[in-house]
């Protein structure tokens, strides 16, 4: 294919630098530049078709008010993140399924569902849903001091961007999202 491009860009190349162009030329340059522009209509309809890119979406469900709290706004402060919260683990199934998010952070222990459960049936949805099959969002789990740990093969999981334990600083969430996020500094304004 681009053997094809390249060659019709030299006679396009090649027509429009000769000073006299006879009829059969400016027939070769209409066909080639109908041509081009069929490319570049399909190549719109499929931007078009594509979630436009916009601020970075983060959902983040943890049970414990405080550290909601502390994640949300260190991301908001320290990045262009759009972050939503929710404190129940089959509310953030639910907004994990209708928006599209960038990345997750989940409590392992999240009332009915697990964290590590709750990613999994989330990943389940994004491969064998409707539409373009896409691999899910990675994720961060935050641990309590008596979660128990991440188990074996989902340590190992590319998806798993950290597991952070209490107490949580700053820098380790914002280390974490660095991927994802640009983070800036919220004194330089």
């Amino acid at each position: 294919m681009e053997g094809r491009l390249e060659q019709k860009w030299k006679t396009l190349r090649n027509v429009s630098s000769s000073e006299q162009e006879s009829d059969r030329e400016s027939h070769v340059v209409e066909k080639v530049v109908g041509s081009e522009s069929k490319m570049i209509e399909s190549s719109a309809e499929i931007s078009q078709s594509l979630p436009d890119e916009g601020p970075v979406r983060i959902l983040v469900a943890h049970p414990v008010g405080s550290t909601t709290r502390l994640v949300r706004e260190t991301l908001e402060n320290f990045t262009e993140a759009e972050v939503e919260t929710t404190s129940n683990a089959l509310r953030a199934f639910e907004l994990a399924l209708q928006k599209s998010y960038q990345l997750f952070f989940f409590g392992m222990q999240n009332g009915e569902l697990s964290g590590p459960l709750l990613y999994e049936l989330i990943s389940k949805a994004y491969s064998c849903g409707r539409g373009v099959r896409q691999m899910a969002p990675g994720v961060v789990f935050l641990r309590e001091m008596g979660d128990p740990k991440l188990p074996e093969e989902l340590e190992r999981d590319v998806r798993v961007k950290d597991v952070i334990s209490k107490p949580v600083r700053i820098e380790r969430i914002l280390k974490s999202v660095e991927h994802v996020a640009e983070v800036k500094d919220p004194t330089a304004r």
